[in-house]
């Protein structure tokens, strides 16, 4: 299924919050996050490819964006003017095949909740070749929504409410080909004229076409509504998002609201306190460059105030709070006298030219990534940590050439001006206790290579090192929450500490395994997530392979040496010559693999791996060798769900790509492996190393050799080899010793 993103929406009612050139989808809601990255986030476990249709003014923000989605794949259909929801819809779908399933989501809402559910429900109706529609129920009076109300069976879209009104939670789905038979002949054939050869509709091409949104000119009987099994609201004003802002802050935010009714104070700022004492049916909204203050009733006015005095207070009207250009971003975070301190993202492969003043000194902080600072004939590459000063009428040039995203503090100042500098505290540190799985094909490397006390188990074939999942849930080994489970330390820390990105996800999104192959495992596959949600209601299964150690002989089986039939594959698991069909792939110590959900595939024996994959126990075994269980029967067979997800097409497996590898006085870095769902990288230690900092996802490091002092700037503790640890987003972690380690994030 392909997600159509619509994110070309303006707003200044939400102001400062928002801005003419930064509109409500793009505006921070929380954690650093916005409306439309909690779209895409709330999109992925269902969506393999997203198609972003907002202005162009706009493209710079929402690439920027997408930049915290590793693996994401994603176009963009960008509109010079403003066209509504219709035009870029449709062009799109004339593009598709029309059996191409497609959701169309909007970017104003805010929604809490089963939305698995949802999606679900909409896939079936679009199995059935109908246009699903998401509504739900009015819960308040609010201004701003948007109506569907079914005139006997054809949908009735409008601004205003009836008796049987439904809200319009702006989400579609359907097939291209039965979209397309909803709308006016004449419509469809203008928006053929739209080349969307480069993905762009120009403002000739527009001249052509009207503005108009999908329900409007939607007619249809092959319509169903599908009432949402979330919580949705729309932002439409500042009162709107103090409802949402309001039910999700902190008690100890910083406003305080003293002998007042009707006050609404949104605080963007965590280093400001707000006290509002003594008033009535007040809106206060600080941000870091302007504070709106207003009598409540008249807080839309902010609109005609910045028609009036926009052109004289441009910067703070109209320009957005973090400024995005194709190369990254800039924000302001502090300005004083002759002091200016932002913050600086660079994108992998991207460069900023960076010129010096004779009467400012420029201090810059690497606080992520690796810079490579070029003036003139000379370059120097500045690490995690680094700092490096530019000063004078010299012009540098300040690239990121790694995998990774490039963070800089920046400091400019006046000669003389005083420094300034902030400190974070830093979050929580723990180590893992596994859970244990002695399926008959394991062996005993778990415990005699790596060192774990597995009691009195004999074999003992998986190590779950990360999981919160209900099959076997790991517990806490250090601290004050030492014997807690994943699921009950989570509650006690907030889900919020594990990053914004875990937040759409219903459950603990990743789970990390040790497998030890004494024998081969099932030829087996896994789903992906639009089967499994909807069959099994559990997320599905990518994962990647770390090869730990490998016997001489020692192998997988990854996909299929030629295509093959539903028919084939019966007669040969019933014969005994699947093995015949799949690729036999060789395998060394430190390769990696990527297996794509329903993909075929089984470990060899004399394997030792690493597993990182979404937090699933879904497995469909085709073939088990004729094996029997511990009770003396024949495994069982899923070969109904099996053929159901099963790619039967030729494929050939390769290792991970190698990753160019960032080398540090102390410790080599490379990106092993890579998709929507997780990060996975490797790290060779022989020093001190600090790991890069992220508001966005947990952090997982699993010790592959030697052995460490890992640190959280709080407590230190001893790392060794098979041990795993759990950061907190946020948080400051620091190795030090001689080792090697894996970090995975989400």
């Amino acid at each position: 299924m392909k997600c159509l993103v619509l994110a070309g929406g303006s707003s200044e009612r939400l102001w400062p919050l928002s801005r003419r050139d930064y509109p409500k989808q793009f505006m921070e809601i929380r954690e650093g996050r916005s409306i439309f990255q909690d779209a895409v986030l709330r999109n992925m476990p269902f969506c393999d490819e997203f198609v972003v249709i907002t202005n162009k003014k706009y493209e710079n923000i929402a690439k920027g964006q997408l930049q915290d989605f590793q693996g994401l794949k994603y176009t963009f259909i960008l509109e010079d003017v403003p066209l509504k929801t219709a035009p870029g819809v449709i062009a799109y779908a004339l593009k598709s095949q029309p059996g191409e399933e497609l959701l169309i989501v909007s970017t104003d809402s805010i929604i809490d909740g089963d939305y698995k559910q949802t999606v679900s429900d909409i896939g079936e109706a679009v199995a059935q070749d109908k246009i699903a529609v998401v509504v739900t129920k009015p819960t308040n009076k609010s201004g701003g929504y948007n109506f569907v109300t079914m005139a006997g069976k054809k949908p009735v879209f409008s601004s205003k409410r009836g008796k049987a009104s439904y809200w319009d939670c702006g989400i579609f789905g359907a097939k291209a080909g039965v979209l397309l038979s909803a709308f006016d002949e004449e419509f469809i054939k203008r928006c053929k004229n739209l080349n969307l050869e480069n993905y762009e509709i120009t403002k000739e091409q527009a001249k052509k076409i009207k503005p108009v949104s999908l329900g409007k000119i939607m007619k249809t009987e092959n319509c169903v509504l599908v009432k949402a099994s979330f919580e949705w609201s729309r932002i439409t004003d500042i009162s709107s998002f103090y409802r949402y802002y309001e039910s999700n802050s902190a008690d100890d935010s910083n406003a305080i609201c003293n002998n007042g009714k009707g006050v609404e104070i949104v605080n963007m700022v965590d280093d400001q306190l707000i006290v509002v004492n003594g008033l009535k049916n007040v809106i206060v909204v600080n941000t870091r460059d302007a504070i709106y203050v207003s009598n409540e009733p008249l807080g839309a006015d902010i609109k005609s105030i910045a028609d009036k005095h926009g052109s004289d207070k441009a910067r703070y009207f109209y320009a957005p709070p973090k400024k995005y250009e194709d190369w990254g971003n800039e924000e302001l975070l502090a300005r004083s006298g002759g002091c200016r301190i932002s913050r600086l993202v660079i994108y992998p492969g991207m460069k900023v030219e960076a010129a010096g003043l004779p009467t400012t000194i420029r201090s810059y902080f690497v606080s992520s990534g690796r810079a490579k600072l070029t003036e003139e004939f000379t370059d120097r590459d500045v690490d995690l940590n680094g700092s490096f000063t530019i000063g004078g009428d010299k012009t540098y040039q300040i690239e990121n050439n790694g995998k990774d995203i490039l963070g800089l503090i920046c400091i400019e100042k006046e000669r003389n001006a005083e420094d300034a500098a902030s400190n974070e505290e830093p979050n929580g540190l723990v180590k893992l206790r596994p859970v244990f799985k002695d399926n008959l094909w394991g062996g005993t490397k778990i415990r005699d290579v790596l060192g774990k006390n597995v009691g009195k188990m004999e074999i003992i074939a998986e190590s779950w090192e990360l999981s919160a999942h209900p099959d076997g849930e790991c517990k806490i080994a250090t601290g004050m929450y030492k014997g807690k489970t994943l699921n009950e330390y989570i509650s006690l820390v907030g889900k919020d500490k594990l990053g914004w990105k875990s937040q759409t996800y219903d459950r603990f999104p990743l789970m990390i395994k040790f497998i030890d192959a004494k024998r081969n495992l099932s030829i087996q596959v896994h789903p992906a997530d639009d089967y499994a949600l909807r069959v099994e209601g559990e997320y599905g299964k990518n994962e990647m392979w770390y090869i730990m150690d490998a016997d001489g002989d020692a192998c997988i089986y990854v996909g299929f040496n030629r295509d093959v039939t539903e028919e084939e594959l019966r007669r040969r698991i019933a014969d005994n010559t699947i093995l015949e069909v799949l690729n036999k792939v060789p395998v060394h110590k430190g390769e990696s693999y990527f297996l794509e959900a329903g993909t075929v595939h089984a470990i060899g024996a004399g394997c030792l791996i690493c597993e990182v994959q979404q937090s699933s126990n879904i497995t469909y075994r085709l073939y088990d060798y004729g094996r029997l269980d511990k009770n003396g029967l024949p495994r069982d067979l899923h070969l109904d769900k099996a053929f159901d997800v099963l790619d039967m097409k030729k494929s050939v497996p390769t290792a991970n790509p190698q990753y160019e590898a960032i080398i540090n006085s102390d410790f080599i870095r490379r990106l092993i492996g890579q998709c929507k769902y997780f990060n996975v990288t490797n790290y060779f230690i022989d020093g001190e190393c600090l790991l890069p900092v992220t508001e966005s996802s947990f952090k997982a490091i699993v010790v592959l050799s030697g052995e460490a002092e890992i640190s959280d700037g709080r407590k230190k503790y001893t790392a060794r080899f098979g041990d795993t640890w759990f950061a907190l987003s946020k948080e400051l972690i620091t190795l030090r010793g001689k080792c090697s380690v894996l970090t995975i994030n989400i």
